[in-house]
This record gives C-alpha cells, structure tokens and sequence, in this order.
C-alpha cells in the first residue's frame, strides 16, 4: 500500500481541506478562513513552495499529533505549520531554516514574499487585534475614538477565536 492511500482527508488539494487544517492552526474557525477569500490563494502557495508530497507528509504529521501543531515531532512538518500559519496570519510566506528547505528539495527561492495585495489586507492578524490595515479598509470617521471591536465566537463554537479575546477590563463600557 502505497502512502497516499493513508492520506487523510484533510490533505485534499482542494480549499476546503487546506481551510479545515488551516483551522487547527489558526485557531479561527473555518467560516472566519474562508471569509477571506484567501484559501485557494494560499493552498496555491503553499503547494508551490514545499510540493504536494511535503504537504502530504505534514497532514499526516497534524493528524498524528492529534491535530496541535505544537506536538509535532519533525521539524520540516513543524516549520510547513510554522509557515501556513504566518500565512494565514501575514498574508507573505516567510523565509524558512535552511535546513528545511534543503530538505524540501524544491527549486525555488527561500525567501519571504507577500502572496498578493489583497493578502496583506486580508492578514488575521488585523481581526486578532481589532485593528484595520494602514491603506485599506478604513473603518470610517471617528471610529478611532472608540476601543477596537473584537469579535466573539460563535454560539456553537466552544472554542473562540483568537479575535475573541477579550480586554483587561473584561470589556464592561
């Protein structure tokens, strides 16, 4: 039996795959990810720089490790997570070790690049903190008076997103 026939169903190269284990990764919830119409654009990038049979290996390594990335036990798997998730987070694809893209063996330059300019715009980290990217999006006159709005998760989600924190104060007004 050969290894793709043990792929999980998670590491199918379509969207909808990529955004379940972008998921576990993120933290934000697949709706939130797909909402930023950045799943086939980063999937794309994704495959490009480590190739389908390095993304592959990484599923299996997530699924393995009950899905937290924190316990995986390979370093390429764990830079690949390290990597999708400043992504999704970023909207660039960072520089990796070199000791991982060696092993990568891909031919393509290891370093850092914005995957578009809607990337940048549509980086969770501007929803992480409530805040909105310098040049796009603005939230309109005056806003700037009032504290950043942070999402709260879904009724049915028990597990918030991370733009769900919420303020020292408790976020009592």
């Amino acid at each position: 039996m050969s290894n793709a026939a043990v792929v999980p169903p998670e590491a199918s190269a379509d969207a909808e795959g990529f955004v379940r284990i972008s998921a576990h990764l993120t933290g934000f919830r697949p709706f939130d990810l797909h909402a930023t119409g950045m799943a086939r654009p980063y999937l794309d990038t994704v495959l490009a720089q480590v190739g389908r049979p390095h993304f592959d290996r990484f599923v299996r390594a997530l699924v393995d490790a009950g899905r937290d990335p924190a316990r995986i036990e390979d370093e390429t798997c764990r830079e690949i997570a390290r990597a999708i998730t400043y992504l999704w987070y970023l909207g660039s694809w960072p520089r990796l070790p070199r000791s991982v893209h060696a092993a990568l063996e891909r031919e393509v330059a290891n370093v850092e690049f914005v995957v578009s300019p809607q990337a940048y715009t549509e980086g969770l980290v501007w929803r992480t903190f409530g805040g909105h990217p310098p040049g796009a999006k603005p939230p309109g006159f005056g806003t700037w008076a009032d504290p950043p709005h942070l999402e709260a998760p879904a009724p049915d989600d028990p597990s918030p997103s991370p733009a769900a924190a919420r303020p020292p104060d408790g976020g009592a007004t």
